[in-house]
């Protein structure tokens, strides 16, 4: 029986510089023109998380006891301490381990209002992510499971040979949901974007990246329903989010979390609650406020794999 959700992306160690100030405060504005760039922040602390969009929906997935497959390559560093903590929560990892080589890393520096300044570094993970098959980590019986898959930051070409390699195995089948993110301005060419389209049922994006769509590539809302696309959902942080269909549009209210830490994987624990809605047979706008309750726990902790959750809270 098909009950369990592919996640394929990225599993990163996140270094997370909390640093004194704001980082808009350092740039110089001269009549109207940003000037030379040269800043210097003084840190709070220094810490490292488990993070990597795959790793963040899986670990959230995990958290509802949904039981994750999650798919991906990461260095022996890896097996350090990351590997326990996910099995721990859940996660049935189906990882190729590159022996001497080093997990994705991501630094960011984070100001007092939440922004961000970040650099990945890829590590063994663009070494090895165009080649690597789902077949080389996947099972037989792992493929008969699934019942969504989703997509997460990888190139374009990976991501669109995993894509076709899951339809040509499991058919209409499975439902998949292409998540590009920030990458999609960076890594996708205009002809491949359009075959990971027209392979999705859903797209999931941020306002920024849904905009991309449509002043970087020509693709409107009802290009994508067009397209076969049953789903749009337009994440908007604070402001909930939004789920276009050929039926129209649904707006969905975000959850107040009792503070805010740190917004580092809030969008993945999003897509998590989705994906556990999805898999128990909820509708698009009810999985979507689960999404909103997980996003709400995520930002009430530093990193994306600390928060807790209470499965009673969902009333859904």
């Amino acid at each position: 029986m098909s009950n369990k959700a592919l996640i394929v992306g990225s599993v990163v160690y996140d270094v997370i510089f909390a640093i004194h100030g704001n980082i808009k405060n350092e740039l110089h504005i001269k009549e109207g023109e940003i000037q030379k760039i040269s800043m210097m922040f003084t840190a709070k602390n220094k810490e490292r998380y488990f993070g990597g969009t795959a790793g963040n929906i899986a670990y959230g997935l995990g958290l509802l006891g949904g039981n994750p497959i999650l798919h991906g390559v990461v260095g022996d560093d890896f097996l350090h301490d990351y590997k326990d903590h996910l099995e721990k929560h859940n996660v049935e990892l189906r990882l190729k381990v590159q022996k001497g080589a080093y997990t994705s890393t991501f630094y960011g520096i984070s100001d007092e209002e939440y922004q961000q300044i970040g650099i990945f570094q890829p590590n063994v993970y663009y070494d090895f992510i165009e080649n690597l098959k789902l077949e080389d980590t996947l099972k037989e019986n792992d493929f008969n499971s699934i019942k969504y898959a989703i997509f997460s930051p990888g190139n374009g070409e990976s991501t669109r040979n995993h894509m076709v390699e899951l339809r040509n195995k499991l058919g209409k089948d499975v439902s998949i949901i292409f998540d590009p993110s920030q990458v999609l301005s960076i890594l996708y060419k205009p002809d491949i974007l359009k075959e990971c389209l027209s392979h999705s049922d859903i797209f999931i994006g941020n306002d920024t990246e849904v905009n991309q769509l449509k002043t970087l590539f020509g693709y409107s809302i009802k290009d994508l329903l067009d397209l076969g696309l049953s789903y749009i959902i337009e994440t908007r942080g604070a402001d909930g989010s939004v789920v276009f269909s050929k039926d129209g549009e649904i707006n969905v209210d975000a959850v107040k979390p009792t503070k805010v830490v740190e917004t580092t994987g809030a969008g993945d624990a999003f897509r998590s609650g989705l994906l556990y809605g999805l898999l128990n047979n909820k509708t698009v706008e009810e999985s979507c406020k689960i999404g909103a309750y997980m996003g709400a726990r995520n930002v009430e902790e530093y990193g994306g794999q600390l928060y807790k959750i209470n499965k009673k809270d969902l009333k859904f």
